[in-house]
């Protein structure tokens, strides 16, 4: 690619032509930035008082090679190889979902109606990367948590995430699906998930970003039976959830009616749905009664 110069300013500029072709938005310019804090540490403040700062050779094929990647649309936090969740520098790459922001919100509401009790049992079903799981042990320290998943490679990104931030999480590989797996597992005060929720049907509205990239299994469920996740984890605690104790689900925002029905059916009460930042009905809790 030929630039005028090998100023930043005009390195920007040229991708920024390139990527506007396929980003909506801001979306360029804040991948951009990000890149050129991230491999570089070079900031926005930087870079307005120095608007002649230059790159060398092997800084511009740095940012080179994550655009490259950018125009294949792979997401930038698998560029990177690493996000932010909760506070927490995690490790994310092909085999683990993104987290969200609406997942934030949903652990911020189990540490605000359990921050001030004593020892709990958690299990986080569907760990995936380990951000749920880890994010309430920081909050929660004195918590014993753990996390499950089906896939072996997401279990092996996770305990890193544990081991880089100091953080005591156990892991397992559990099919919850698979009823036969579920023996021998203690009970827990609190129980939550974030399981695949996103209908066949709706791929078509997803993002090549997403479709592309991230791990199918952790995303989709058939239109036939799009909460066969919930159902089955609910049969997991009919036994595995302690009297008093309470379960947290992330939802599709289409099945809110249909959750709070299958909660209660459950025997859950003080069933409550909540929306997200974007007034999407995204998350719902229960309490097993005494």
């Amino acid at each position: 690619m030929n630039f005028k110069t090998n100023k930043i300013k005009d390195i920007r500029e040229t991708y920024l032509l390139e990527l506007n072709k396929i980003y909506t938005g801001n979306e360029a310019a804040s991948f951009l930035d990000h890149i050129l804090e991230h491999r570089l540490g070079i900031t926005r403040i930087q870079r307005a008082l120095n608007p002649e700062l230059r790159l060398s050779e092997s800084d511009m094929l740095k940012v080179h090679f994550d655009v490259k990647e950018l125009k294949k649309f792979r997401p930038i936090q698998y560029i990177f190889g690493e996000t932010v969740f909760f506070g927490l520098q995690l490790l994310v790459d092909e085999h683990v979902l993104i987290p969200r922001p609406e997942t934030e919100e949903l652990v911020l509401w189990i540490v605000g109606e359990h921050k001030n009790q004593g020892p709990l049992s958690i299990l986080d079903i569907g760990t995936g990367s380990g951000c749920i799981a880890l994010a309430l042990k920081k909050e929660l320290p004195l918590a014993t948590v753990q996390g499950c998943d089906v896939s072996a490679d997401a279990l092996k990104i996770a305990e890193k995430n544990a081991a880089a931030n100091n953080l005591t999480v156990s892991f397992f590989l559990m099919d919850m699906l698979k009823p036969d797996e579920w023996t021998r597992q203690p009970q827990f005060d609190v129980i939550v998930s974030n399981p695949p929720y996103v209908t066949n049907a709706e791929k078509q509205l997803m993002q090549p970003n997403v479709l592309n990239y991230e791990p199918a299994g952790a995303l989709f469920v058939s239109d036939e039976d799009p909460l066969v996740f919930y159902r089955s984890i609910l049969h997991f605690a009919e036994n595995q959830i302690r009297p008093g104790g309470k379960i947290y689900f992330e939802i599709n925002e289409r099945f809110g009616d249909q959750m709070i029905r299958l909660l209660t059916d459950a025997g859950y009460q003080n069933v409550e749905l909540r929306k997200d930042l974007s007034g999407k009905d995204r998350m719902i809790s229960g309490l097993k009664p005494f």
